[in-house]
């Protein structure tokens, strides 16, 4: 059973979710390097400061995911003789960091992945934000095998993980939403075929 956030929590999501709609209708609108920090903190009713307290860049008002929190913890396995996962590491990991990256709203990922495909300064630094997205990867892969994060198979199998997410995503957008992700991710893990651990 999860709990409702706090008042504190529910205002600061509103905020940073009126600073990514007012920021990508600007961007429709203007174009994205005519559209600077100061119009959408306009726009949005904040200061700039506001804005930076949410996105340290101009950049990550399209490119931060929101931050859903910690990965679920794994249940806790019973003593006894180790079991294989109900489901393949790989495939269970690459399923949840495409529904994190999406998020609860579609059609505001969408937005934000077409203007990433378009603006070449924003696709670069998307790839940029992949050295961090590798480390919890390998984490939550870590976890689900029973392996050491930091061992040399899981820390690439992780870099191949968050290199489909994004390349699965960057498709999707360049297509409109076409076709439907699951469809998608179940063709990315028949092309991975086993990556082993």
């Amino acid at each position: 059973m999860t709990t409702r956030p706090g008042l504190r929590e529910r205002k600061k999501a509103k905020t940073r979710r009126l600073l990514r709609q007012e920021a990508l209708r600007l961007f429709v609108a203007q174009g994205y390097d005519h559209t600077t920090v100061e119009q959408i903190c306009d726009a949005a009713d904040v200061s700039p400061s506001t804005f930076f307290r949410y996105f340290p860049t101009k950049e990550d008002v399209v490119l931060m995911d929101d931050d859903p929190g910690p990965y679920p913890e794994e249940p806790a396995r019973a003593a006894g003789p180790a079991r294989p996962p109900a489901d393949d590491p790989v495939r269970a990991t690459l399923r949840d960091l495409l529904a994190r990256r999406v998020g609860p709203d579609p059609d505001t990922t969408l937005a934000r992945l077409r203007l990433a495909a378009r603006v070449q300064p924003l696709r670069a630094r998307l790839w940029q934000h992949q050295e961090a997205q590798v480390t919890h990867t390998a984490a939550l892969l870590a976890r689900r095998a029973g392996r050491d994060a930091n061992a040399y198979e899981v820390r690439l199998s992780a870099a191949v993980l968050v290199a489909v997410t994004t390349e699965t995503l960057m498709y999707w957008a360049e297509r409109d939403g076409e076709p439907d992700l699951t469809a998608l991710c179940a063709r990315a893990l028949d092309h991975l075929g086993a990556l082993p651990l």
